[in-house]
């Protein structure tokens, strides 16, 4: 069995949130549970990607399945975001690779998280660079949609919109 071992983060307790965000919450609050998407937020091409992915999945292909968390609101602060990956029914992690830092970072302030982890890298098969201003914004979006759509296909019922 692997030994696991951790390191201790602190952060600044705040009075202060995001407005938006709180509303936002607040407002998938008030229906059914949905499927909580968080995704990496990490300044590479592999997490731009990811992070497209999320809100692609959220907003466009499956809104009424899913709700996007925001993963600073949800991590650093007691929010609603943090509220609704805690009564999401199942909850994804769009990872940019294999460091799996949205999943370990929400599995920090809530040790019972089962988030499902979809590497987005795996899902589009492309070698790329670090650097976003080396991949153009085309190819950005194009492998975004491809992530976006198998998770859908893979990860949500067939009830998505287009």
């Amino acid at each position: 069995m692997k030994k696991m071992s951790y390191q201790t983060v602190t952060i600044e307790k705040v009075e202060r949130s995001c407005g938006l965000c709180e509303k936002y919450a607040e407002k998938h609050m008030t229906k059914q549970p949905k499927v909580a998407v968080l995704s990496c937020e990490g300044a590479c091409s592999r997490g731009e990607i990811a992070r497209r992915a999320a809100n692609l999945v959220a907003h466009r292909l499956a809104p009424e399945q899913t709700v996007r968390i925001c993963l600073g609101g949800a991590f650093t602060k007691e929010s609603g975001q943090r509220e609704l990956v805690r009564r999401a029914g199942q909850t994804l992690a769009i990872e940019g690779c294999h460091l799996d830092c949205a999943s370990r970072m929400m599995q920090g302030v809530l040790p019972a998280l089962d988030a499902r982890i979809i590497r987005a890298d795996s899902l589009y098969q492309r070698s790329l660079p670090f650097g976003i201003e080396e991949v153009p914004e085309e190819l950005l979006a194009k492998l975004a949609e491809i992530a976006a759509r198998q998770i859908v296909v893979q990860y949500l019922d067939d009830r998505t919109e287009e």
